[in-house]
Parts: structure tokens; C-alpha cells; sequence
């Protein structure tokens, strides 16, 4: 069976811009199929502003789950896969602007509308780092492939790069950010990471309202690529990178997607065009790349935006909450999904959990819920820090594992042995009886060990005059 490509989907309360006769359903994040469109599975309820909404795939040792901060609370509701209902609340130390889970389900971001970073490790709730990195909202928050690195973004208009390591050290400081890209003049919308970055480097999108988009290395020292500039009173507000970096699409504020290549075929003469270079990558001081001409263009403006696992389609939500289907590269409509209730805040596409309510050709047993611990409220000291306890779900290694480990010689071993019967109360009577006759052998020979051991030693170290029965 072919796997099932799924789209996620959550909303805001907001209701201002959708049309008046449409259904107002409760609100909930929603699973459609990506080919059909078709609902997957709701999880309800749940309202959440842009970029407050994470999930984490299904391992081999646990379960995923949904993290969605709702709007206007300090609360964090969680679904695991197994569950249509609600798996549990995580209460926050205050209202946030972003939250963000790291894609190993390891770690969990927040950032508040007065500039201040909180890092939590979910399996155990502690409060590694809690410090203010920017002095107006956190806009969003993105960590890299590896889960290393933590890419903050502001109103102010700048950028800040973290190493988690640094960030749940208690010697170092936290403050003080790895790297820091400062380029920008107004506030920063949207940050996309490309999927192959790491600790060792990388590269990021940041989108801003000063109508640009900026392409930058998460090497040090994080150096501008290049810029993209686009028509005059087009804002950029999210933004969706193509795996393999060969283009991306940026969504505006205006209802309008752009198609940005950053590859090009080089022109020469005589009509040979087989050479591929990069697009831009003159780096700071370099004119920067007009973009023109949108390719998709609605009447709402974007809010969000996303790629499929192949990129072979196109998600656009817009804030009259309604998600459409595109094929790629010919940009044709396919579908629309109009399940929510209010503006789309959030867009992303996952393989089917094998654990998912509802799935009958798997067992939901062989998926524990993931483990997840109440959050600090408050970065405790390090003496309470060290008596916390992280639980650990130790599985039993099934049976099929071990058979394949093992050579046919202990196979044959193992099944001869298991083929033995069990004494019974005379046998094990007589073993008894036998064991304590040998006990008592034992000890005599010990017995009569110590004594000669004890007259060889007085013959050699006493004086002959002092030896038993007085020989000479």
C-alpha cells in the first residue's frame, strides 16, 4: 500500500473576512488527504494565531502528537495521534506570539510579544533557557533539521541564530546569540529554513515589510546571499522553500504568490543553454533580484503557505479560510478545502502516522503516547534541577528481533532447552538430598586441606627444637 500524503491545517477566531453564508463549524485542526481533499481525522477543539502550531512525527520508540498554542491563553492544548481527544494542557508562563516544537520532538520554543525566548525539553519540563533576545514581538521561531539550531526572528528587524547546546548549558550564556542577521530595515514575517540545514550550516529565507525577501548562510560569519526585491506595495508575508533549494514561493499580504527561481540556464552564443547557474549570491552591496509577475493571485490576502513532500502540489490559505490546491509547475487550480471557520494559520504536509485514530491495519500498541511533562513556569535553580526525573518507556523487544539475531545453532539450542520438562517434588527432593551430601564432602575436604596446609607451614617457620613430638 502506497503511503498517504496528509495536509494539516489549523485556524484563527478571527471571522471578519469570511463570507456570510458559509457553515461556521467548531474549530479544529484538521487532516485532509492531499489527493482527494477528503477529511482525515478533526482534533477539536482549537484556535491558534500564526505560528503557533507544531507536531512531531511518529518514531520508532513513541507516538507523535499535535502541539497548538490557542489564541489569547498562556495554554498549550496536545493531541497524540492515537486519540481524537485532547491527550493535555501545558500551562505557560505567559501569552505567546510563536511556539515552536523541534522536529525530534526534543525540545519546545516560545516566544512573547515583549522579545523573551523560553526553551523547554518536553520529556522532562525543564526551563533550560529564559532570556530576552529581541525588544519587541518574537514573530517566529524555526529550528533546523537536526534539531541543533534555533533561528529567532522579530519586529525589530532582526535575526538571531542559536546553538541549543549553548542554550541548555548553565555555565554559558545564553544571551549571546551565535550569529545574528541584520539587514533588514522593518520587521520580519516569516523565516524558512531549507531542510538540509544543520549545526554545520545551511541556508535561511527571512521575509520582511520592507518588501524584500533575503537569502542568507547559517555559516559563520552568516553572510547575505542575495536579496529579492519585488513591485512597489507588495508585502511578503510567508514564505515556502522547495526542499532540494531550486526555488521557493513567497505569499503577500496583497492576496498574491510569487515563483522565485534560484537557478537559471546561462545563455550563450550560438543558442547552447545546458549551463546552470545561481541566481543573485552577489551578497551585500550586490543589486538585489526584482521579482515580478504573480502566478497565483487571490482575492484575500495569504496567510499561509506550504510544499508537498514531493513538491508536487501547492498549498495556499488565505484569511477567508479557505486552503487551495495547486499543481506543480503549471500553477492549475486543483481543489479547494473549506472545512475551517476562520482565517488559515497554519499549513504543512506529513505522511500518514501509522498510529492515527482510526487505522485498522496497525496496532496502536506498538506506539506508546509520547512522554510529555508539565512546563516550568519559572528556570528553577540547579540543585532542584538535578533531583528532576525523566521517564523513559523501556519496550519489550519482541520475539521475531531476537530469532533474526540469533544463528540456527542457538535457534536449535533454545528450542531444545524449552523442550525439557520441569522437575517434580521427588526429583527435586532428591537434588536436594544430593546437594547437602556434597556440601558435607566439601567440608570435610576443606577440613583436612587446613590441616595439612597448617603442618607443612609449623615444619618450615617453627624452631626444630619447638616442632611436634620433638624431633631433631
Amino acid at each position: 500500500m502506497a503511503p498517504q500524503e496528509l495536509i494539516l491545517s489549523a485556524c484563527s477566531s478571527e471571522t471578519t473576512a469570511i463570507a456570510p453564508g458559509r457553515s461556521t463549524s467548531a474549530p479544529a485542526i484538521h487532516l485532509h488527504d492531499l489527493l482527494s481533499a477528503s477529511s482525515v481525522q478533526p482534533f477539536k477543539t482549537s484556535v491558534s494565531s500564526a505560528q503557533s502550531v507544531s507536531h512531531v512525527q511518529t518514531r520508532a520508540d513513541a507516538g507523535g502528537a499535535i502541539y497548538a498554542v490557542q489564541e489569547g491563553k498562556a495554554i498549550v492544548h496536545v493531541w497524540a495521534w492515537q486519540k481524537d481527544q485532547m491527550h493535555l494542557k501545558l500551562h505557560l508562563p505567559e501569552k505567546l506570539s510563536c511556539f515552536k516544537v523541534s522536529p525530534d520532538g526534543c525540545w519546545a520554543a516560545g516566544g512573547s510579544p515583549t522579545g523573551h525566548i523560553y526553551l523547554w525539553e518536553i520529556s522532562s519540563g525543564l526551563l533550560h533557557a529564559s532570556f530576552t533576545a529581541h525588544y519587541r514581538t518574537v514573530t517566529t521561531l524555526t529550528f533546523s533539521a537536526d534539531s541543533r539550531v534555533l533561528v529567532t526572528s522579530s519586529m525589530d528587524s532582526s535575526v538571531h541564530v542559536y546553538l541549543v547546546s549553548r542554550l541548555v548549558d548553565p555555565e554559558g550564556d545564553v544571551q549571546k546569540p551565535y550569529g545574528t542577521l541584520n539587514d533588514h530595515t522593518l520587521g520580519i514575517r516569516d523565516v524558512s529554513v531549507s531542510k538540509t540545514s544543520s549545526a554545520l550550516g545551511g541556508r535561511c529565507l527571512t521575509a520582511s515589510d520592507d518588501g524584500t525577501v533575503k537569502l542568507w548562510s547559517l555559516s559563520a560569519p552568516f553572510d547575505l546571499l542575495s536579496t529579492f526585491t519585488f513591485p512597489p506595495g507588495v508585502v511578503p508575508c510567508v514564505l515556502a522553500l522547495e526542499p532540494s533549494e531550486r526555488y521557493f514561493y513567497v505569499g503577500t499580504t496583497g492576496g498574491d504568490v510569487y515563483h522565485v527561481p534560484l537557478f537559471k540556464r546561462r545563455g550563450e552564443l550560438g543558442g547552447a543553454n545546458s549551463d546552470i547557474e545561481a541566481i543573485g549570491g552577489g551578497g551585500q552591496g550586490a543589486p538585489p533580484t526584482k521579482v515580478e509577475g504573480a502566478v497565483i493571485s487571490y482575492k484575500s490576502p495569504i496567510t499561509a503557505l506550504a510544499l508537498s513532500l514531493s513538491s508536487s502540489h501547492l498549498l495556499v490559505g488565505t484569511q477567508s479560510a479557505d486552503i487551495h490546491i495547486h499543481s506543480l509547475p503549471s500553477h492549475q487550480h486543483l481543489r479547494t478545502i473549506s472545512s475551517h471557520a476562520g482565517p488559515i494559520t497554519h499549513l504543512s504536509c506529513l505522511l500518514r502516522p501509522p498510529d492515527l485514530v482510526g487505522s485498522t491495519t496497525t496496532k496502536h500498541d506498538a506506539w506508546p503516547a509520547p512522554e510529555i511533562k508539565p512546563l516550568e513556569r519559572m528556570r528553577m535553580g540547579r540543585t532542584a534541577r538535578d533531583v528532576q526525573e525523566v521517564t523513559m518507556t523501556l519496550r519489550p523487544t519482541p520475539a521475531s528481533t531476537l530469532d533474526a539475531l540469533r544463528g540456527p545453532r542457538s535457534n536449535q539450542l533454545a528450542s531444545s532447552s524449552s523442550s525439557v520438562a520441569l522437575p517434580g517434588d521427588d526429583q527435586l527432593a532428591e537434588l536436594l538430598a544430593e546437594n547437602k551430601r556434597l556440601r558435607s564432602s566439601l567440608d570435610r575436604a576443606t577440613k583436612i586441606n587446613d590441616k595439612m596446609w597448617n603442618g607443612i607451614v609449623d615444619s618450615h617457620l617453627l624452631p626444630k627444637q619447638d616442632q611436634p613430638n620433638g624431633h631433631v
